[in-house]
């Protein structure tokens, strides 16, 4: 075997290897700069480094849902207390149990009514968004698989979207229940 033919073949070969290594978890921060316990047990663990990217979404779908600046205030001062519960945590276990929390507690939050006191108006384009945004974490993909359509409102107020995951060889379909207002997920059912 000639020198090229060896240097051929071990370059082929390391690009297999690489090829086949998996893309790790990446966390809402440098993992590089990690300064405290906590945040190096979240970059030294795939599933939560994944907890602490879905919550940076969930935060950052949270802000941009609510329609009131006193919402956000609220929003941001309760991130800042959840941060201090989380840094408390000293096991992944308990990591694992105060994301999912945020996580919930972030979806599920509720749009406060306007300041001169008249509820918001429901918004389609958000409550598909939002939806998309609970079925890409409840499906652990990207929004891009994902597709919703606004059905309309209901005899009872409700609102419906419907939509469907495109995963590997896969569809899911799914629906969210809105709130009379839209501000709200009341119920994700996958069908």
């Amino acid at each position: 075997m000639t020198k090229i033919s060896k240097l051929l073949l071990a370059s082929l070969a390391s690009g297999i290897m690489y090829a086949t290594v998996p893309v790790q978890a990446a966390p809402s921060f440098d993992c590089s700069k990690a300064g405290t316990r906590v945040e190096n047990m979240i970059c030294d663990n795939p599933k939560i480094a994944q907890l602490d990217s879905d919550l940076a979404d969930a935060y950052k779908t949270a802000l941009r849902d609510s329609p009131w600046a006193s919402a956000n205030k609220r929003i941001r001062a309760d991130q800042r207390d959840w941060i201090a519960r989380r840094d408390r945590c000293d096991s992944p276990r308990c990591l694992r149990q105060v994301y999912h929390q945020r996580i919930s507690v972030l979806y599920g939050e509720v749009a406060g009514s306007d300041p001169d006191g008249e509820a918001p108006q429901a918004d389609p384009a958000a409550m598909q968004a939002t939806c998309r945004d609970r079925a890409a974490h409840v499906f652990h993909t990207r929004k891009p698989n994902i597709e919703t359509k606004y059905e309309g409102q209901r005899t009872d107020g409700s609102h419906a979207i419907n939509g469907t995951a495109y995963l590997r060889n896969v569809e899911e379909t799914f629906q969210c229940s809105f709130n009379s207002d839209g501000s709200r997920i009341s119920q994700f059912v996958v069908n």
